[in-house]
């Protein structure tokens, strides 16, 4: 005797189960399978996953042409808890990192420690008039000291985190000075040398026990010529490492002073 499915008021279907009745009308609720396909070889097939609300997309999971007839397995790993594992928008089309190593463990990164690091198209930064420096934003960057007024970048307050600043003259101050000066009673240790535009003769200034400011006066400490460097790292809480090359005009003076 056919099946009468309890969803269906005015026909009968030529079915003979219930599951069967339900999957002919679209309404599968559950499916308890060993394996389930979604097309078969030469035929591409997906499978659809809807959320909640209506007309609010779907995931499609799909599969492209592979070099060999192998297949790919999409593999859940042991782990300790329940985990929700997200995708996050990427912006645009993207693919994912994906390493070799079946031991790797999970890296603690962040996704900002991850593109501060990687991304290379961010390595040069502008200073402009004035820059506040933060470990989150220039960490491992290059600062363009890049004002012909002079641009002057204040550092974070040093805590040992061990992030890395590099400032290097990008365009020569013609007037005021390019200015590196430290946040609140941090000071800097380390030495920077100047060598003479006219002779290369080369000097080596240290830092004395105050020293909490760089400048470069467009003469005799430096911002004469494109290319000049300094380097500071947040060694220690209120310290600063410093070193550096500069190009002085006029007979060289340290860069180094007391000042904030």
């Amino acid at each position: 005797m056919p099946y009468i499915s309890p969803y269906v008021r005015t026909n009968v279907l030529p079915v003979t189960s219930a599951a069967a009745a339900a999957a002919a009308l679209g309404i599968v609720e559950a499916v308890g399978a060993v394996n389930v396909d979604a097309g078969s070889s030469g035929t591409a097939g997906s499978v659809d996953v809807f959320p909640t609300t209506a007309s609010k997309g779907k995931l499609a999971i799909t599969v492209t042409d592979q070099t060999g007839d192998t297949t790919v397995s999409l593999v859940a790993g042991a782990m300790a808890a329940a985990r929700t594992i997200t995708l996050r928008d990427p912006g645009a089309a993207a693919s994912i990192l994906t390493t070799t190593d079946a031991t790797a463990a999970a890296t603690a990164a962040t996704a900002v420690e991850i593109t501060r690091t990687c991304d290379v198209s961010a390595r040069g930064v502008a200073a402009g008039g004035t820059l506040a420096v933060t470990e989150a934003l220039h960490d491992g960057k290059t600062i363009r000291l890049d004002t012909a007024a002079g641009s002057v970048c204040t550092l974070p307050a040093a805590s040992g985190s061990g992030a890395r600043f590099r400032f290097v003259v990008y365009v020569v101050a013609t007037s005021n000075s390019h200015i590196v000066k430290v946040t609140g009673t941090d000071i800097m240790v380390g030495a920077i040398s100047v060598t003479d535009a006219a002779d290369d003769s080369l000097t080596l200034f240290s830092t004395a026990a105050d020293s909490d400011t760089i400048t470069l006066n467009r003469t005799t400490t430096g911002s004469v010529r494109i290319g000049e460097f300094i380097e500071v790292e947040d060694v220690k809480t209120g310290y600063w490492a410093v070193r550096g090359h500069v190009v002085g005009t006029g007979g060289e003076a340290s860069p180094f002073s007391a000042a904030v």
